[in-house]
């Protein structure tokens, strides 16, 4: 039993199932390349883990295998982890320079946290991708929960907006300047507004609304004859083990470099 936990909890044995993950890592870039499998990734990003087994959501056989494969690697690692963490504790109290070791193992249960924290966004909460949505509508959210896009501002050319987003021209609008005014209701009473703009979402707790992409209006102009505006495609969702990961990962890496600075040793000039 001695000789298992010393191999489970050893380095060599850490070595072996980084390698593993690194080719499996590697195997999923080649499977994302492939035309055939590359609709299955855009599932896989757009929809939470639960879809990806049952319902029209439903991945290829081979993407299942990769991605149990991959949660599979990632339970092994964390057996490692647990072992290694119980035998640096052990180690912990029977040393008397114990800070470095003590370092070392906060960062290991961090670790285990942030890993945990990853497989619960696939998980928890929801997700809706590209939920197409014209200035006054909304979305139905679970626990009664509704978005209202109560404005939509869009700077620059509208006609840019039938062309594909990679055909369009530079400089067409103004990201900086266009937005969306959304307003969160619960049960139907007023939650929390804002604005979503392109990379700064608008954000209550741990739901999130990210602004995609502006669509093209729906015919040039209304019953009153003035010029519809374009309508917004959004990003809805909710996890709640979000502010864990973010404020843990920094923690992480600067209890790495807190470790690394304890333990460098200066080589001693050759004399």
């Amino acid at each position: 039993m001695k000789k298992l936990v010393e191999h489970l909890s050893s380095m060599q044995f850490t070595t072996g199932i980084l390698v593993v993950l690194m080719f499996w890592f590697a195997w999923g870039i080649l499977l994302a390349e492939s035309d055939a499998l590359r609709d299955g990734f855009r599932i896989m990003n757009s929809f939470l883990a639960p879809a990806w087994f049952s319902g029209p959501a439903s991945l290829s056989s081979l993407l299942k295998f990769w991605f149990v494969g991959l949660c599979l690697v990632m339970a092994v690692l964390g057996i490692n982890l647990i072992f290694c963490s119980w035998t640096k504790i052990l180690k912990l109290m029977r040393s008397r320079q114990a800070a470095s070791r003590l370092v070392m193992l906060i960062i290991h249960m961090v670790f285990g946290i942030v890993a945990l924290g990853h497989f619960g966004s696939f998980v928890l909460g929801y997700r809706y991708e590209n939920t197409k949505l014209q200035e006054g509508q909304s979305i139905t959210l679970p626990q009664g929960y509704a978005v209202t896009v109560n404005k939509i501002h869009f700077e620059g050319d509208v006609k840019q907006l039938h062309q594909r987003p990679r055909d369009a021209r530079p400089g067409a609008f103004n990201p900086e300047a266009s937005f969306c005014e959304v307003a969160l209701t619960r049960d139907e009473n007023p939650v929390s507004q804002g604005r979503a703009y392109f990379l700064r979402p608008f954000t209550w707790k741990d739901i999130q609304v990210t602004l995609k992409r502006f669509t093209p209006p729906k015919g040039i102009k209304g019953v009153d004859g003035k010029a519809r505006k374009p309508g917004v495609m959004l990003i809805i969702s909710r996890n709640p083990v979000k502010m864990v990961v973010f404020i843990l990962f920094p923690v992480m890496i600067a209890g790495i470099g807190i470790y690394m600075l304890m333990t460098w040793r200066t080589r001693p000039n050759d004399k």
